[in-house]
């Protein structure tokens, strides 16, 4: 796998998290939504059935002590349940902003490590590029150097041959010449012998 497909997959990876974190925030908060306003419409349709027992209580009362007493009855009995519904949605949020920390600790975490892994695929993509070059240089310098000891050799033979070439080429001058003298001493001698001779 290629360093940029597995920094794409690394980031894939990332968003796919973030979004996954993003739905769970919302669907967290959909039910905390929807567990509060089932509450508030509970206690609501209690408060009011409270209220239509109090009015027919009060309707029924004998005298204003009665009446009074019934409807500190009735107060009595909604004030526990709002203070009831008030500890219960306390609770909830509580929860709720519980699962919520764990939700962005989880994405801190998750986006720390992802920092660490595209940090390491980094540096790991670095240390391939810089063994990469150093092989090519070495190649060259290599290559480089078989060209230098070729044209090193070739220039030595060919050196080699002009010098044989040279001493071949002197040592029949010096035999021609040698032959000439000959033959010149030869034909010299003969000549003076003759001239004696004569």
């Amino acid at each position: 796998m290629t360093m940029q497909n597995a920094m794409m997959d690394l980031f894939k990876q990332l968003n796919d998290n973030a979004m996954s974190s993003a739905k769970r925030v919302g669907e967290l908060n959909m039910k905390t939504f929807e567990t509060l306003t089932a509450k508030q419409t509970a206690l609501l349709s209690s408060c009011f059935e409270a209220g239509t027992k109090n009015a027919d209580a009060l309707s029924k009362a004998k005298d204003p002590k009665e009446a009074f007493a019934l409807q500190q009855e009735v107060l009595k009995s909604c004030g526990e349940k709002w203070l009831a519904n008030v500890r219960e949605a306390a609770e909830l949020l509580t929860a709720t902003r519980d699962e919520l920390v764990a939700i962005a600790e989880e994405a801190a975490k998750y986006a720390s490590q992802t920092t660490e892994k595209a940090t390491e695929l980094s540096k790991q993509a670095l240390t391939e590029n810089m063994e990469k070059a150093s092989a090519a240089v070495e190649k060259a310098m290599a290559k480089a150097t078989a060209l230098t000891q070729e044209a090193a050799t070739a220039g030595k033979e060919a050196a080699d041959k002009a010098i044989a070439a040279g001493k071949d080429a002197t040592d029949k001058a010096v035999a021609a010449t040698k032959d000439a003298a000959d033959k010149t001493v030869a034909a010299t001698k003969k000549a003076a012998e003759d001239v004696k001779s004569a």
